[in-house]
């Protein structure tokens, strides 16, 4: 072994009393020996010459020197002493803990830089970081403290600027992380230093700051270095951290929290029972969790154990806070761990969450769910299902919380990853939801995913983003002003937002109109309408304020402001919130709100006006000065203010609007062309005026487009009509026709050799034509087609003319009228011209859609059918005003025609069958002309109650299609009261309607109608009530429950067990359609009315419906079960029924007045047997609670007790299962074949032989005998 290198130094460095050595003398041989000492290499020095040097420099007169030159020298020396001697220690271990107290002393002055022995402290540093002398340190007895100094020191140094973090902070890592790999244990104060950086640095996140806190990086190296040692450290941490939560200790606290001032800390107990839990500390531990998961993922390997015991924690707090803790840990990608694959368990334990009992926890799983959807896309599914249940959970504050949490995706994100079927079909769903709040969101929601989407190719084709239109405006049937304000903003703001390029928002107006389903385009053209109502209102109200001279401009000024008011929601203070606006007497809103009210003002006049006024409303000192606004908000006249202008402004169709409309009409190839002739039709009508100055060119484009037509009889497909529609929509409001001659011919052109619908308009524009023009055209026209041709390929094309002729100039027809009604019945109605090459798919289709009946050749007979009934109705409209007896003479044999083919079901061809398809159109075409007629005096007596009884088959027809029609006609008439009231009873008859859309759009439409007619003062107030005596009498005369109460009575009294299924079958379908009724029209305030009602029936006797037949006993106990609901209702509702004060008779068409004997007898009998008191009692309330309960629930709910069992499955799935088999008496089917009073007796072939002999099932399990006489 070679002699190593020797120390030179030779010099005292400790002074004494007999060789004292100055501070200067000391710093300068210090200086020296550290020169030497530091190019001493390791393998190279002999250790022995150190020995005095050694020992010299551990003297505490060294070790305890006050000059901070000698301090930092020395300690220079040192660590090249230890370095040359390592891995031994040449000192014991009471000396290395004083040096290692040195050294620690040194530390904080590497802040200063600027210090003449900076240089000395940084060579001590990277000494001690690159020997790794701190590992001498950690074999120290004790050593906890100066670990804890150490790392404290260190910490410090990071949040000085001064420090050189650049050059310095790596060997602060080295040292530090040695002394983490060496000790065998560390300080709890250590690990809280080192975490507690991870809390402080997510308070910088939360405020949106990009800088690091001071020490972060240090932690975060430590942490990355040390992951595995660290990991089994933090775990213990974290167990020994929520165990001093629960106990709410606050030995453990954690120096940092970002929710230090939050709710949680106001309340830090579980329900105020219990162990006390700090919920501050147990947000800082799992806010400390989830920033260690967002750096250093492997150290929390073990912790996600503790974590999915706290899923499944007693306390609510605690399961909550571990939710919270997962979701954001979810929310973190990219992340070196996938955590739902590594902790499988946990991840499907957190999925379950939506199911917990605690709502607030609920809520906390739906929070952040947001941000897992943006962050990462395999776990798409899993969060969609989750939010799926929460958005049909029980609790209102649940579903809320999911559409708000929808509301934070980005609508990309949404679409491309969140959207699928069952969710919208969800949405669509809780859209109708009865808490505002939840409404509104989903509205805006939905609204704003509509208006983004439309602007993208790839998404405005789905099917379910063009439905959120469809749905939106759905919900103005629900009849509510606060939700057709939210509708009203939306649509404005959302769905056709405002934009100043003309082409572009004309698109999206037409684009949105061509997705809309028919329920929709009438809510969204029932906007339309509504328009210029308010318009002309407010046009009024400002020419009332700007009159000085009216003495009763106030009383005029609060009328009109009371009219607007109505339809506004009521949280806007509507007229306090107008009048305020109106006081403000601010003669520029004035100004501008007449501009934007006018029909006539441009769009970009109306946009910019609305901008000012409410620019000007946002300004809060415009209110400041005056006290009349003491009683309203400025808010609420804002909100006011800017419903009233959507509602008056033609946003939709001004002249702007209406010029790129009528180019896009004219351009046959443009996408959305049978939108805009829509969109035109419609203005023909709001806005005729508005149209005036584009009306001709759309007629000379009509005529340059005829030029090119070959008029030939199997041009079936044509929009031409549409134009022609659009046209004389605009001449129905008193303008006259504005063509020349070759127009005239192009109509008369359409009219013999067009399409049917071609035919029908041109003869109505042809009618506002000067008298002695049109007498000629009608003249030559009727001179062409008569007489009729069957087999030409114009027939259809002359009916439809003709049956416009009976309408528009019946003197014109005159002549023909008995021979063509001849020739309809015999050749037309009661002949069936059939291809026998007709394929299968057609044989077994039970419906004709409107666009297949126009367009396709296969169906013209039918519509032929179809044609001669209306001509034939047509002609007794045009004669309504002749005497009674020459009416009656013509219409008796066309009415029975009418009610034959409703009673037949659409049959009534001796040969050769009507194929289904056909029948379901003739049947519901007879029920629609029918209630046509009934609006006209001469008629009323004709169509009788007979007659309308047997309306109730197409209410409940078999076919869905003829049902929705029928209906749609009824309501319509109804509404616009064209009908009479006698028909106001069969809305009645959709209590068993099997299709759930259908059956709650009329529900909904009942209800809106009850009431507003209920808030009318005039004779319309009590339609409803005296309707539902109608309705009674029309039940007790139904075919199915006469056939019911008829095996009921029959059935012997000693058969008890059959006696009482008979009873509770019959008493079930009565009382389906009385509930059903009753749920939508009784009121506290009608209780009382209904109830007398129903007990004067028992006073009358029910006039027969067929001659000769002998009244029965059914209509008492229909009485006797109205007044058993009534009484179920007053007490369910708490309603006290009481004796009606005024008297109302019964319809005279109806009933007959008993006398007072027999009267006292029937209202002292009880026509419900005692013995099944109880039983219609269960049945009643079964009822009523199915009416207001979801189907939904009801499948969820427990078994019901043996009685209901057997109550629902006798009263409600088996009503009406029997075959009707009883022959109609006094049949008035005949009478069509020449459609003449005594030749009738056609019928004799029946429909005997035909697919409709039998019965025609429904899809309620009822079935419905066409050949069966009952009424």
């Amino acid at each position: 072994m070679t002699e190593g290198r020797r120390l030179k130094f030779k010099e005292e460095i400790v002074s004494t009393v007999s060789n004292p050595i100055s501070t200067r003398e000391l710093l300068t041989r210090l200086a020296e020996l550290h020169q030497e000492l530091s190019i001493l290499e390791q393998s190279q020095v002999d250790l022995a010459s150190l020995s005095v040097v050694k020992e010299q420099l551990v003297n505490k007169k060294l070790l305890k020197n006050t000059n901070r030159g000698v301090q930092a020298l020395v300690c220079c020396c040192l660590t090249d002493v230890l370095r040359l001697f390592a891995p031994d220690a040449p000192y014991s271990s009471s000396t290395l803990a004083s040096i290692f107290r040195l050294f620690l002393q040194q530390f904080p002055f590497l802040d200063d830089q600027d210090s003449v022995y900076y240089p000395h402290y940084v060579y001590m540093l990277e000494r001690i970081a690159e020997v790794k002398l701190i590992a001498l340190m950690t074999d120290l007895d004790h050593n906890e403290k100066l670990i804890v100094r150490l790392f404290e020191t260190f910490y410090a140094l990071t949040s000085n600027e001064s420090f050189d973090k650049e050059k310095l902070q790596p060997a602060l890592i080295s040292i530090l992380n040695e002394v983490i790999s060496e000790a065998n244990q560390l300080d709890l104060r250590v690990l809280k230093l080192i975490l507690n950086k991870f809390l402080a640095n997510s308070k910088n996140m939360k405020n949106q700051s990009n800088i690091r806190v001071p020490g972060f990086d240090l932690s975060l190296a430590l942490c990355e270095i040390n992951s595995d040692k660290l990991s089994r450290l933090v775990t213990y941490f974290f167990s020994e951290m929520i165990l001093e939560a629960t106990k709410n200790d606050d030995a453990y606290d954690m120096d940092y929290s970002e929710s230090d001032d939050s709710e949680d800390n106001k309340n830090n107990s579980r329900d105020g029972q219990g162990p006390m839990i700090d919920m501050v500390q147990m947000k800082k531990i799992h806010t400390l969790a989830v920033e260690l998961w967002r750096y250093v993922p492997e150290m929390l390997t073990s912790v996600l154990g503790l974590l999915d015991n706290e899923l499944e924690a007693d306390d609510p707090l605690v399961r909550s806070i571990a939710t919270d803790t997962i979701s954001k840990m979810l929310a973190m990608q990219p992340s070196r761990i996938n955590f739902p694959a590594t902790f499988a368990s946990t991840y499907l334990n957190w999925l379950k969450k939506p199911f917990d009992i605690s709502i607030s926890l609920r809520r906390t799983w739906i929070n952040g769910s947001a941000e897992i959807l943006e962050a990462r896309n395999d776990i798409t599914s899993d969060i969609v299902n989750g939010l799926l249940k929460t958005l049909v959970d029980s609790n209102d504050k649940v579903r809320l919380q999911t559409i708000v949490e929808l509301k934070k995706l980005k609508p990309s994100t949404f679409l491309d990853k969140v959207m699928k079927d069952s969710l919208m079909d969800t949405l669509f769903k809780l859209i109708r939801e009865k808490h505002h709040t939840i409404r509104t969101e989903i509205i805006n929601f939905l609204s704003t995913i509509y208006n983004y989407a439309t602007k993208e190719e790839t998404h405005r084709s789905h099917r379910m983003i063009q439905d959120i239109p469809n749905h939106i405006l759905n919900l103005i049937y629900i009849n509510d002003n606060t939700i057709n304000a939210e509708v009203d903003i939306a649509l404005c703001e959302k769905i056709l937002p405002f934009s100043s390029n003309t082409e572009a928002r004309v698109n999206r107006l037409l684009f949105t109109l061509s997705v809309l389903n028919d329920k929709a385009r009438q809510s969204f053209l029932a906007i339309l309408r509504r328009q210029p109502q308010v318009s002309k209102v407010i046009l009024q109200l400002i020419a009332i304020i700007e009159d000085e001279e009216d003495e009763h401009k106030d009383q005029k000024i609060g009328n009109a402001v009371k009219w607007l008011s109505k339809g506004f929601p009521p949280t806007y203070n509507p007229q306090e919130s107008l009048q305020s606006f109106i006081s403000l007497d601010n003669k520029r809103f004035f100004r501008l709100l007449r501009v934007i009210s006018t029909p006539s003002s441009d769009y970009d006049t109306i946009v910019n006006g609305m901008k000012e006024i409410l620019n000007r409303l946002r300004d809060g000192k415009l209110f400041d000065q005056n006290k009349l606004f003491e009683s309203v908000k400025t808010g609420e006249i804002y909100n006011t203010i800017q419903l009233l202008m959507l509602r008056s402004s033609n946003v939709f169709l001004n002249v702007d609007n209406i010029t790129e409309l009528i180019e896009i009409n004219n351009d046959s190839t443009h996408q959305f062309n049978q939108a805009a002739k829509l969109l035109l039709t419609n203005i023909s009508i709001i806005y005729p005026e508005n149209l005036s100055s584009s009306i001709k060119g759309i007629v000379d484009r009509l005529v340059e487009k005829a030029r090119n037509i070959d008029f030939c009889g199997t041009r079936i497909h044509s929009d031409c009509w549409k134009d022609l529609k659009i046209i004389h929509k605009f001449l129905e409001n008193g303008d006259r026709v504005c063509g020349n001659r070759e127009f005239y011919d192009t109509l008369f052109e359409f009219s013999i050799k067009g399409t049917v619908l071609e035919a029908k308009y041109s003869v109505k524009i042809m009618n506002k034509m000067e008298e002695e023009i049109k007498g000629v055209y009608f003249v030559k026209m009727v001179h062409h087609v008569w007489p009729l041709n069957i087999g030409s390929s114009f027939f259809n094309t002359h009916l439809s003319a003709l049956c416009s002729l009976f309408l528009c100039d019946l003197i014109s027809v005159d002549h023909i009228k008995e021979e063509l009604s001849e020739f309809l019945a015999s050749e037309v109605l009661l002949k069936n011209r059939l291809k026998e090459e007709e394929n299968e798919e057609a044989k077994l289709s039970t419906w004709i859609s409107d666009e297949d009946l126009n367009y396709s050749i296969e169906n013209t007979n039918c519509y032929s059918k179809i044609l001669a009934m209306k001509l034939l109705t047509n002609w007794l409209i045009s004669i309504s005003d002749y005497p009674t007896a020459e009416v009656e003479q013509i219409a008796k044999p066309i009415l029975s025609m009418l009610s034959s083919f409703i009673n037949r079901g659409g049959e009534i061809v001796s040969t050769n069958d009507t194929p289904p398809r056909f029948a379901s159109r003739l049947r519901v075409h007879a029920g629609i002309e029918l209630t046509k007629l009934s609006q006209y005096p001469s008629y009323e007596t004709l169509i009788d109650q007979r007659r309308i009884n047997r309306l109730i088959l197409l209410v409940q027809d078999v076919e869905m299609n003829v049902r929705k029609l029928f209906l749609e006609k009824l309501k319509k008439k109804i509404i616009q009261n064209r009908v009479s009231k006698k028909f106001l009873p069969l809305i009645f008859f959709t209590a068993f309607e099997p299709e759930k859309s259908l059956k709650l759009t009329t529900t909904t439409w009942i209800t809106a109608l009850f009431t507003k007619r209920a808030s009318s003062s005039n004779t319309e107030a009590l339609i409803f009530e005296k309707s539902y005596i109608r309705l009674l009498h029309m039940l007790g005369n139904h075919p199915e429950f006469k056939e019911l109460f008829s095996s009921y009575t029959e059935v012997d009294d000693s058969q008890e067990g059959t006696k009482h299924d008979a009873f509770k079958e019959m008493s079930m379908f009565a009382i389906t359609h009385i509930v059903y009724a009753l749920s939508l029209i009784s009121t506290f305030d009608n209780i009382s009315l209904l109830y007398y009602l129903s007990q004067r029936i028992k006073q009358f006797e029910a006039i027969p419906t067929i001659e000769g037949e002998h009244p029965d006993t059914a209509i008492y106990f229909i009485s006797d079960l109205s007044q058993a609901a009534l009484k179920y209702i007053g007490k369910v509702k708490n309603w006290n029924i009481s004796i009606w004060p005024n008297q109302l008779s019964l319809p005279s068409d109806l009933f007959s007045k008993l006398s007072n004997d027999k009267a006292n007898e029937n209202v002292k009998t009880n026509f419900i047997p005692d013995k099944y008191a109880s039983a219609i009692d269960e049945l009643i309330r079964l009822r009523w609670r199915a009416e207001h309960t979801p189907a939904k629930s009801r499948k969820n709910k427990k078994k019901h007790s043996q009685l209901e069992v057997q109550a629902l499955e006798d009263g409600e799935d088996n009503t009406g299962k029997r075959n009707f088999t009883k022959k109609r008496k006094n049949s008035d089917d005949g009478g069509i074949r020449s459609l003449k009073e005594g030749d009738q007796d056609y019928v004799e072939k029946s429909t005997k032989g035909s697919k409709y002999e039998g019965v025609r099932r429904s899809k309620r399990s009822r079935r419905v005998d066409y050949n069966e006489e009952t009424y």
